[in-house]
């Protein structure tokens, strides 16, 4: 399969009253299938084993908004965490878990999950797992400040 590859430059879209674009996967070479990025991407995530991809971010309020694309290895994963902010979490690619609220949750291509701020959650992979992580209140991925580990009770 012939593969279309469109990038941005994510320096580019941070400045100041201009549309933000970024590309989170890749196209055939007739626009009919999409193909999400995969592998390691460019941020190691603090507390964590995901690497991300920052997508968007808007600076312009105190409450940022973003997305980043998000990439687990098979059996990986994130611990029971919270972040200030809801966030929307779509899976992209692969297989894995999602405990929230003491409940686990099957991860698979083309679910999406709304998580309210400050509850405790955690991500299990199974196989490579590829999500976008959507929300307000968004720090960087890269960032101690984006997720607060949760404390056993």
């Amino acid at each position: 399969m012939d593969v279309v590859l469109h990038f941005t430059n994510h320096k580019e879209q941070v400045m100041k009253n201009k549309l933000q674009q970024a590309t989170w996967a890749l196209s055939d070479k007739d626009n009919k299938q999409l193909i999400s990025l995969s592998g390691e991407q460019p941020l190691q995530m603090k507390h964590s084993y995901g690497t991300a991809l920052p997508l968007l971010r808007d600076d312009s309020l105190p409450k940022k908004f973003g997305a980043d694309l998000i990439r687990f290895k098979p059996n990986t994963g994130i611990g029971l965490h919270t972040h200030v902010g809801a966030h929307i979490l779509l899976v992209i690619k692969g297989t894995g878990t999602l405990t929230y609220h003491d409940e686990k949750y099957d991860m698979f291509p083309g679910i999406v999950y709304l998580i309210e701020s400050d509850i405790p959650h955690a991500i299990d992979s199974i196989t490579e797992l590829v999500i976008m992580a959507i929300g307000n209140d968004h720090q960087p991925a890269d960032s101690f400040s984006r997720l607060e580990v949760a404390k056993d009770e």
